[in-house]
């Protein structure tokens, strides 16, 4: 997996990341979870053209659904993750994933697959996605020390940046090969693959200083335009 590796990403050093078995954890997870957000922006709008007929204002809604939480719950999620423990929460976040993707499949299987659950799956996703990609940031320092986060964010940030060209591709492949419902299932699969990574993640952490000595306001702490 190293020489792998190391042909994208440089050769491994005695003491660097791709040596860290906590970050190569965190790095397989992140990527099996970045294509498969991909797939999610692709497969559902083709499945609700293909098996739903939807109208061109239908799929632009569907499409927005699905990235709108970025913007809703951005700078809220930064503050509410910095209380909680990371791991456990990229876990919950992709067997979340996992769960709200399945009803897709069930829904069609069972005749009452419709727009309003696409809707709805696409934000739920949308969300948990924006929930992950947080939490994610936010544990690398507990995970690889203080001294390596950049690092850290390079590599990541790298294999996103592939997550993003091959999706779409393996997003329309699927949907050729098994058809969009299938393919929306092996979607979710592929979230339960990552939580296996991080399940196995191993890393100690504690939480926020702010969440251990009590409740605090979470408006009060959220970053204002201009300060």
């Amino acid at each position: 997996m190293q020489d792998y590796l190391s042909r994208f990403f440089g050769r491994p050093k005695p003491d660097g990341l791709w040596r860290h078995p906590g970050f190569l954890r965190l790095w397989a997870a992140q990527t099996v979870s970045g294509v498969g957000s991909q797939v999610t922006i692709v497969a559902l709008p083709l499945l609700a053209a293909i098996e739903l007929d939807a109208s061109p204002g239908e799929m632009g809604l569907l499409a927005a659904t699905g990235t709108v939480p970025s913007l809703l719950i951005g700078l809220f999620t930064g503050v509410w993750v910095d209380r909680l423990r990371r791991g456990p929460l990229l876990v919950f976040a992709d067997l979340a994933r996992v769960a709200l993707l399945f009803l897709v499949p069930v829904a069609w299987a069972a005749g009452w697959l419709g727009m309003g659950l696409l809707y709805a799956v696409s934000f739920g996703v949308g969300s948990l996605t924006v929930v992950f990609e947080v939490a994610a940031l936010s544990l690398l320092p507990a995970l690889v020390g203080r001294g390596r986060p950049v690092e850290a964010n390079e590599k990541l940030e790298a294999s996103r940046s592939l997550a993003q060209i091959g999706g779409p591709g393996i997003a329309g492949g699927l949907v050729g090969a098994v058809g969009a419902p299938l393919a929306v299932l092996l979607d979710a699969v592929s979230y339960l693959v990552s939580a296996a990574f991080l399940v196995r993640l191993g890393a100690t952490e504690e939480a926020s200083s702010g969440y251990a000595n009590g409740p605090r306001h979470v408006r009060r702490e959220m970053p204002r335009p201009g300060a």
